[in-house]
């Protein structure tokens, strides 16, 4: 699977991973108010790129997304790896290309019950994916 061009990786303060297909996605998802509260503490690109997350109009406004021009692909590397030993117990951590391949293609999966139907309908399938630690 080819990722999105504009896939980004968002780590909070808990160490918890958030993978959306498009700068767009994230923004309309994340909430200026945790931005505000410095609720998300890392924003990559999958080849380490980082990014800037900001609330320039407040905890009410709109999120902006940013590239930051620097690259730290060791510090990803290094957050992805927590997430596969904390949420993917008894295999061997992927690098963070694959790790976004593998959440947004299982994030895309259908899902059952109620709830997948009205996400598809609504066009909300595929937004992101939290993981959470406990």
């Amino acid at each position: 699977m080819e990722l999105p061009p504009d896939t980004v990786l968002i780590f909070d303060r808990d160490e918890d991973l958030l993978v959306f297909e498009s700068y767009i996605h994230a923004t309309n998802w994340i909430e200026a108010i945790d931005v505000d509260e410095g609720e998300y503490t890392a924003a990559y690109s999958p080849d380490g790129g980082v990014l800037t997350l900001t609330a320039p109009e407040g905890p009410e406004g709109s999120v902006v997304l940013s590239r930051t021009g620097s690259v730290d692909l060791g510090d990803l590397e290094r957050r992805v790896a927590i997430y596969w030993h904390r949420h993917q117990t008894g295999q061997p951590p992927r690098d963070p290309l694959q790790t976004a391949r593998f959440l947004i293609g299982r994030d895309n999966q259908p899902r059952r019950g109620w709830l997948g139907p009205m996400l598809l309908r609504y066009g909300l399938a595929g937004w992101g994916l939290v993981m959470r630690t406990a």
